[in-house]
This record gives structure tokens, sequence and C-alpha cells, in this order.
């Protein structure tokens, strides 16, 4: 005998063992009750649960989804007034919008769109003509 198995019993082994214990009753085995049993004491007696709701599932990410949404609003929040603080100090102009429904004139909408003329550039636009 050797130390390896290498998937077939030896005769005499295989004799000793069917002499010992008798053939295996394969064809007498429950199979599906017997992967039951062993799938039930895997999880560690638990019951295997039914597939639960989707708002059960939700209710397990609150504990994360609501600071992180929180956070968002704040983020969001002073976005918003940052952007409001720096349009209020620019120069008011029109934009495309206003300029399409005719609230704004097409020269406020180019000023808003490529920013107030300095005398360099209107001094560069004459002497270029």
């Amino acid at each position: 005998m050797s130390d390896e198995f290498h998937g077939e019993l030896e005769a005499e082994l295989h004799a000793q063992l069917t002499r010992a214990a008798g053939k295996p009753p394969y064809d007498a085995v429950d199979w599906d009750a017997l992967a039951r049993r062993i799938h039930v004491a895997a999880l560690g007696r638990r019951v295997i649960a039914a597939r639960g709701r989707w708002w059960e599932h939700a209710a397990l990410w609150t504990r994360a989804a609501i600071p992180l949404a929180v956070a968002a609003g704040i983020a969001a929040l002073a976005l918003i007034a940052l952007e409001r603080t720096t349009t209020d100090s620019a120069a008011p102009g029109g934009t495309l919008i206003e300029a399409v429904t005719g609230a704004a004139s097409d020269q406020d909408v180019a000023v808003s769109i490529v920013g107030q003329p300095t005398t360099e550039t209107f001094a560069a636009e004459v002497l270029a003509q």
C-alpha cells in the first residue's frame, strides 16, 4: 500500500470495506432530503427565508443612505449659494434664452457670452479696420 490515493481502492481494502459495511445503498437514499439537511446544517441551523420585499432590502441601506443624502444636499446648497454670489458680482447681461424670447438685446447677449469689451480690444478692432 502507498500513502497516495489515485482514485481507485486497492482490491484488498475494497473487500474489507465491503465485508465490514456492506454495499452502499445508493438507490435507497433520498438524495433531495440529504441535500436539504446539508444545506440547513451549513447555514448554522437558520431557517431559509423567502426572498424579502424590495423595501426591506432598501431599509437596510438607510443607515448609510440618509447621511449621504444630507451631505449631498448640503453640498448642493453650497454650490448654489456660491454660484449666486459670483453671478451677482458680475455685470448683468442677457442670456441666449433672453435673446430668443426678446427679453434681452443682442448686444447684452453678446457681452454675456464674449465678455465686457475693454479699451484694448476696442482699439485693436479699430486699428484692424
